[in-house]
């Protein structure tokens, strides 16, 4: 079944070039009021936590427990690299390729397609996207 929401946006069809675009507005307004919302909750939340682990610490314990909900900490090492090129040169020598996630930085990747025309591997496409604007009032 579809919402009310989901109704309006696709009776777009049948309206003008400018009703679709104020629609966009008003629903990007929309969205940006729930997303302010949920930051204070994240706040909050961070806060939440931030209480739990200082009180699991001082009792010494990783596990914990209300009436509606239980808590239990775990742990997993992360890593920031603080020396790039000691990095890679260990990644190339070791060939542990694993090591790096499959993105490409598109600023890099682009400058180098503009110059060269071609990088081997990789697909170039457009991304397109809308641009809102406020009017003036």
């Amino acid at each position: 079944m579809a919402t009310a929401a989901v109704t309006k946006v696709l009776a777009l069809k049948a309206v003008t070039l400018g009703k679709a675009i104020d629609t966009l507005w008003e629903l990007r307004e929309q969205k940006r009021a729930k997303e302010a919302e949920v930051k204070e909750i994240e706040v909050k939340l961070a806060a939440a936590e931030s209480i739990v682990f200082e009180r699991l610490d001082a009792e010494e314990s990783e596990t914990g427990k209300g009436k509606s909900a239980s808590v239990s900490i775990s742990s997993a090492t992360s890593f920031n690299i603080t020396d790039f090129d000691a990095f890679a040169k260990y990644v190339a020598k070791t060939k542990y390729f694993h090591l790096f996630q499959r993105r490409v930085s598109e600023v890099a990747a682009r400058e180098i397609f503009e110059q060269k025309g071609v990088l081997p591997g990789l697909t170039p496409f457009v991304r397109r996207k809308i641009n809102l604007r406020s009017l003036a009032k």
